[in-house]
């Protein structure tokens, strides 16, 4: 990653765009010669493409469609007005698990010009690991990425990636299911009728024991959390305990016990009362609760104590991997966690539609007979900015 200290020309500048289940994002880099890259613009619109989804028997509705659409128009202006040579589209759990997908896909590209590559499962891990890794060089540990509609796990040895695991736990598809958020009086500040409970054990009865990954105790192993709710989580701690953020986010470590506290002080809060919190962005408000229960199960069933907080994540890894098979040969000797794992990979991918008590808790690998395996990674398509238009 680009610091500043290099000096080299400029090779191209790039966009990444990354439509989640929650979020629209679009992160644009300026790639220069030797391979360093810098980030120079970030915009991110709350589009909520997933919102309501397995209510609608997984299918994207026209309203989340046309609110996409609206924020890809405005995104298309920034990629001409900060002349951006190449763009890479990727989207994620809302429209790999929607059954209209290739209606959507069609329609955004219809309306927009832009084309997405659609990820698997696996596919999101494996972007946001080589994302966290440019940044934290972590040789042995268990990485994961918890966004809006799933969470993906991989279990990491000496950089290469051993076992991916891909859930149905992201904060918005629980926060759908279990967070009757209209129920709310924000004037009266009346608690919704939330059963955090009935959360937490869903959430129990999905994520896997440590010994179900093979870990190599011997190892000085790290857990490693990706994704903005991770980030909009230790802000919000750093702020009760009064953490010094470092310069570096190699050092920004979260203890089991300061997420406990802050997931206790979440549960007691309506909507209105974290809606209002100055140090949890206000769109983040509906979906933190759930966040927080995650993150604090994952680390009870996992037997870890302290968690990194990563800053990075798949659009950095999309980008790394592309830049990859551009860059010359110093440039891969130097990206050693990329060049181990662009070997054919396996990876199961274990789906539930429906969160619930029914569910039986996840085996020890292989999961099941219903489980997909995935045998990646592929080559995502770029496309010229000049030729969206």
């Amino acid at each position: 990653m680009y610091d500043g200290s290099v000096e080299s020309k400029k090779k191209e500048s790039i966009a990444i765009i990354d439509l989640g289940y929650n979020s629209v994002k679009i992160s644009t880099y300026d790639v220069y010669k030797n391979g360093h890259y810098k980030k120079k613009y970030q915009r991110q619109e709350y589009v909520q493409i997933g919102l309501e989804l397995s209510k609608n028997n997984n299918i994207i509705s026209k309203q989340n469609i046309e609110r996409t659409v609206r924020a890809l128009v405005s995104f298309r202006k920034d990629l001409k007005d900060q002349s951006i040579d190449t763009v890479i589209p990727i989207s994620t759990s809302a429209v790999r698990d929607a059954i209209n997908q290739k209606d959507v896909i069609y329609k955004l590209n219809d309306q927009t010009g832009i084309y997405f590559n659609v990820l698997s499962g696996p596919e999101e891990g494996f972007f946001s690991y080589l994302g966290a890794q440019s940044y934290m060089h972590i040789p042995n540990g268990f990485f994961f990425d918890l966004g809006g509609g799933s969470m993906e796990l991989m279990h990491v040895r000496d950089f290469r990636i051993l076992k991916t695991l891909c859930l149905d736990l992201g904060v918005l598809r629980l926060s759908d299911k279990f967070v009757k958020f209209d129920q709310i009086n924000n004037h009266n500040k009346i608690k919704s009728k939330i059963n955090y409970e009935k959360l937490e054990k869903a959430v129990a009865k999905s994520v896997p024991y440590r010994d179900q990954f093979d870990f190599d105790e011997s190892l000085d192993l790290e857990m490693v959390a990706i994704g903005g709710t991770a980030r909009s989580l230790y802000k919000f701690i750093s702020k009760i305990f009064n953490l010094h953020i470092p310069f570096s986010y190699h050092h920004v470590l979260l203890e089991k016990r300061m997420i406990d506290v802050a997931n206790s002080i979440f549960r007691e809060l309506s909507l209105y009362e974290l809606s209002n919190l100055r140090s949890v962005d206000s769109q983040r408000s509906r979906t933190i609760t759930a966040g927080s229960i995650i993150l604090k199960v994952l680390m009870e069933k996992m037997n870890f104590n302290n968690l990194l907080i990563c800053p990075t994540g798949i659009r950095e890894g999309v980008l790394e991997h592309y830049l990859y098979f551009k860059m010359d040969k110093q440039f891969r000797k130097r990206r050693k966690f990329i060049g181990i794992n662009c070997e054919p990979l396996i990876a199961i991918e274990n789906n539930y539609n429906e969160i619930s008590s029914n569910n039986p808790s996840i085996p020890t690998f292989p999961i099941s007979s219903e489980s997909k395996s995935y045998v990646f990674p592929r080559r995502l398509e770029s496309f010229k900015v000049n030729k969206i238009y």
